[in-house]
């Protein structure tokens, strides 16, 4: 938006629509934020993960569709106009909604630019493939496919599966003609989407062996087995996904053995067909360029619906093979099991999601709040175009600013080591709310400095199954060096109560940041 401001042109103003970030080309995310902009007369980022935790529900939608069409899926052909059959869409969606909507995603879910970009263009492409496979609106597709494209680099996988899905149909109809309109614009597509494109620094040089890829590979696919009770994350999710990679591998190789012995395929075949193409070359984008960052990056939450989405496609196909008492039971299968992922996912992801917010309050205090006084230093262009939202430290903003006048508690750990500061504490208990817990206060003669902490974890099966409680006594924070200015600082701590209510204990130790000399410089970003 600042640079969109600068610009005098309308060229220079397209230009910062179209221009790269990261690998990225995201016009429809700066889109929709320039239109938050206009209509509200500020952009929030409440909207932008409104807008995009939508798409979540637009792909229940398209599920549900698929759903209530994939009875006759046996007897018809790709030229049959089939009716959707709402009432049974409904009876066997909810699994589907259990594996999509839960707290898997919470990284994506509470960040709005990520919210935006990395779901709406998985929408983007299913409803692509929801599109070529049950209609013949080659425009609106065609339409939709140059949107996801824009939203997100992983857009670009649409075009070659939908020429595969054009190219089978075309073979079984002798018709060219919408194959060709889609060869034409995925050339005209990916031809301008690379055109001065630049390699963003920041990526690792190193793949991994092989080893490594078709492990990360995996674990990529099988990332949702995070969410249950077990001790060995990383191995529970190559097993997942061994077995979920094995069984879509099977369900399309026999529908290709269907197409090849000269049957018709069904618009439900080309879908689940489509769809798991999409869903296993993304697995083996996401490995080649990212294994080399380790196994743990291939499983983080902004990866996990690619993982619910092959389970819920799993689902899907079996429904649609099934008939009368074998549904009901692959039904209430699948219900279990997505009840049963849904459930962990909350009581698994509570701490992540309630540092998450704590992290982003936190450095909005950090980048607001920048001399020894409570008074805003974000520039009027800045402000001009977004405020701050709303936070726990508002109503208590002036007292922070004096000396703290709790009894003293000190921290039972304060260490420094290759430019980290941690600190931590056994005693302490942190109370169950979204804002609750202990807060780092640093102090200098120039500023203040705001860090949430971590919590102790309780590892226990019955914590993780919600039998006990999620959090033990203590906590733990680490703060970088080069996160604050050079100077010596006053520790405290700042307890917030589940009810809002703040405290604040002075701890009689410090700590002294130095500049760093040797300090990694900053990546080169494009944006």
């Amino acid at each position: 938006m600042v640079n969109l401001d600068s610009e005098t042109s309308v060229s220079g103003k397209l230009y910062q629509f179209f221009k790269q970030h990261n690998e990225h080309r995201i016009v429809y995310d700066r889109l929709i934020t320039w239109l938050d902009f206009r209509l509200f007369g500020k952009f929030s980022y409440l909207h932008l993960m409104l807008m995009g935790n939508l798409s979540l529900m637009g792909l229940v939608i398209i599920f549900g569709l698929v759903l209530g069409q994939s009875d006759s899926q046996l007897s018809n052909s790709l030229t049959r106009r089939t009716s959707v059959d709402l009432e049974r869409g409904l009876v066997y969606l909810p699994p589907v909604a259990y594996l999509i909507l839960n707290l898997s995603h919470w990284e994506n879910m509470f960040w709005g630019m990520a919210a935006l970009q990395n779901f709406t263009v998985i929408f983007w492409v299913f409803l692509v493939i929801y599109l070529l496979a049950y209609t013949k609106k080659i425009g609106a597709t065609l339409l939709v496919a140059i949107v996801a494209s824009l939203t997100s680099g992983n857009g670009l996988l649409v075009w070659p599966v939908g020429f595969a899905m054009l190219l089978l149909q075309t073979i079984s109809r002798a018709n060219v003609k919408n194959l060709l309109y889609w060869g034409g614009s995925a050339m005209a597509v990916i031809t301008l989407y690379f055109w001065g494109y630049e390699k963003p620094a920041g990526n690792p040089p190193s793949k991994g062996s092989l080893l490594d890829l078709i492990s990360g590979w995996l674990a990529f696919t099988g990332s949702a087995a995070e969410a249950f009770p077990v001790k060995s994350v990383l191995t529970a999710c190559v097993v997942l996904g061994g077995v979920s990679f094995t069984l879509i591998l099977g369900v399309c190789l026999y529908i290709l053995k269907k197409w090849l012995s000269k049957r018709t395929l069904s618009p439900f075949d080309y879908f689940v067909l489509g769809s798991a193409a999409f869903l296993v070359g993304t697995g083996a984008v996401v490995a080649w360029t990212r294994a080399g960052f380790g196994a743990n990056t291939l499983i983080t939450s902004r990866y996990k619906l690619y993982s619910v989405l092959t389970l819920a496609l799993i689902y899907v196909y079996m429904i649609g093979q099934t008939r009368a008492l074998l549904q009901k039971i692959v039904a209430g299968l699948g219900l279990v099991f997505s009840l049963i992922l849904m459930g962990s996912s909350y009581r698994s992801y509570q701490d992540d999601t309630i540092w998450w917010r704590q992290w982003l309050l936190t450095n909005q205090f950090n980048w607001t709040y920048t001399t020894n006084k409570p008074v805003s230093t974000i520039d009027a262009h800045t402000a001009h175009l977004i405020d701050n939202s709303p936070a726990f430290y508002d109503a208590s903003l002036a007292s922070l600013y004096s000396p703290a006048s709790g009894p003293s508690l000190p921290l039972s750990e304060l260490t420094k080591m290759s430019g980290n500061f941690t600190l931590g504490d056994s005693t302490t208990i942190t109370p169950a709310a979204p804002d609750a817990g202990t807060y780092i206060l640093l102090r200098s003669s120039q500023r203040l400095y705001l860090f949430q902490t971590t919590p102790v974890i309780n590892q226990a099966w019955r914590s993780r199954v919600g039998l006990s409680d999620l959090f033990k006594k203590g906590f733990s924070s680490s703060i970088s060096e080069s996160a604050v200015v050079p100077a010596t600082y006053h520790v405290e701590r700042l307890i917030v109560q589940a009810d809002g209510a703040i405290e604040r204990h002075p701890t009689g130790q410090t700590i002294t940041a130095i500049a760093n000399s040797q300090a990694q410089p900053e990546i080169k970003k494009n944006w």
